[in-house]
């Protein structure tokens, strides 16, 4: 093969983007940035504030007062977005504690996790109990102690440690579990972003079989399994809400202390730590070709799938003829011309498919007439090979 105009990488992954997919798209519930401020969440107890320089853009923070406890609360609820609860739950966000944060020795607090308060349990010392069920899995914040009982030594103050706290059937009666996570991936410097994620499991009702899991910056810094959240006729305690919770406990704070949050996903497979704000489009960020896309992008030869805004590549759904059409003509450099064909006139790539058919890469979708191109209906893999060769790209 030889290579023409330095593109042929861009033909390689036009020719992957036509391989149908070999497994289910995984969904992506919320994606939030806080670009227009953190306004995404209901049953606001606290609310948080927009910050001006989040970890791509603008972000959210939310302010511990001193002498107070309440940062931030709020929920978002999978129902409210017409939703089913789900049983799995993945979430990401990336997480700053600013030069300053302090944390008085023996306190620690809470941050944002799913949950599932069926009732008004589950949170402030109140446990699960038969007639008023709930679960919750928020994560905390602490500082690196030795001890969860007797903290000592009092571990550095400019480091925090990540963790979760979790209301469990097995959980102590009078507060939720305190589960820390591995201090040497989930210790975090003071003045920088990190990138979180976390994974909830729900148990088969009545068996302990759920797990938690956690990662930091992409590596995995606790997995627990074993638990029981639900009891035996309790399925219908779901996740139903990721609950943006900050809260110092213990005493109260002995600073004015700030938690900075961006770039919230939640999706029903893992995430990572690909931020969609770095690149051209907003839903590449989990696809295998996220990097040649973007370097097609980069490239001038796709401009996106949803013009006029075109912020998004639509990576899963097939391309049409008159799409390849526009991927090759500008690969390759053609100059428009006039349309050869009578279902053109007037589309969008008129101009591209005039271009590829002077140049001899095309003949037309309905042999022998070859009067019409078809621009809408997908390319098939035939076809592309027939393009590719007309094209010069195979010798």
């Amino acid at each position: 093969m030889r290579r023409l105009n330095g593109f042929w990488w861009s033909v390689t992954v036009l020719c992957a983007v036509l391989v149908p997919a070999s497994s289910a798209v995984a969904e992506v519930w919320l994606d939030e940035d806080f670009t227009d401020g953190p306004e995404v969440f209901t049953r606001v107890v606290q609310d948080m504030e927009p910050l001006g320089d989040g970890h791509t853009g603008p972000g959210a923070r939310s302010i511990i007062p001193k002498g107070g406890h309440w940062g931030s609360s709020g929920h978002w609820e999978f129902s409210e977005h017409g939703i089913a609860d789900p049983e799995v739950l993945y979430w990401r966000y990336f997480i700053r504690f600013p030069d300053g944060f302090y944390i008085e020795p023996r306190n620690r607090g809470k941050l944002p996790g799913p949950a599932n308060l069926y009732t008004y349990n589950c949170l402030g010392n109140r446990g699960t109990t038969p007639a008023e069920p709930c679960w919750s899995a928020r994560m905390l914040f602490s500082r690196d102690y030795a001890g969860l009982a007797d903290p000592d030594p009092n571990g550095p103050s400019d480091k925090t440690l990540l963790g979760f706290y979790v209301y469990h059937l097995d959980s102590p009666s009078n507060r939720g579990d305190i589960w820390v996570w591995d201090d040497e991936v989930a210790l975090l410097d003071h003045g920088r972003w990190y990138c979180v994620e976390g994974k909830i499991e729900l148990n088969t009702p009545g068996s302990h079989d759920g797990s938690l899991q956690g990662w930091v910056d992409g590596q995995e810094a606790f997995s627990r399994d074993g638990i029981a959240f639900r009891r035996a006729d309790e399925g219908h305690l779901d996740v139903d809400s990721f609950w943006f919770d900050v809260y110092y406990g213990g005493d109260t704070s002995a600073v004015r202390n700030e938690i900075h949050f961006d770039s919230l996903t939640l999706a029903d497979e893992r995430i990572g730590c690909a931020d969609a704000a770095e690149g051209t489009f907003s839903d590449d960020d989990r696809s295998p070709h996220v990097n040649d896309i973007e370097a097609l992008a980069a490239a001038g030869i796709t401009r996106g799938c949803n013009p006029p805004a075109n912020d998004r590549f639509c990576p899963d759904e097939p391309v049409t003829r008159g799409q390849m059409a526009a991927f090759l003509g500008r690969a390759l450099g053609l100059a428009s011309a006039p349309a050869a064909f009578s279902d053109v006139s007037g589309h969008v790539f008129e101009a591209e498919v005039g271009a590829l058919a002077a140049a001899g890469i095309t003949r037309g979708c309905d042999p022998p007439a070859n009067d019409r191109f078809c621009p809408d209906e997908p390319v098939t893999r035939g076809q592309m090979a027939s393009f590719l060769v007309r094209a010069g790209l195979a010798d």
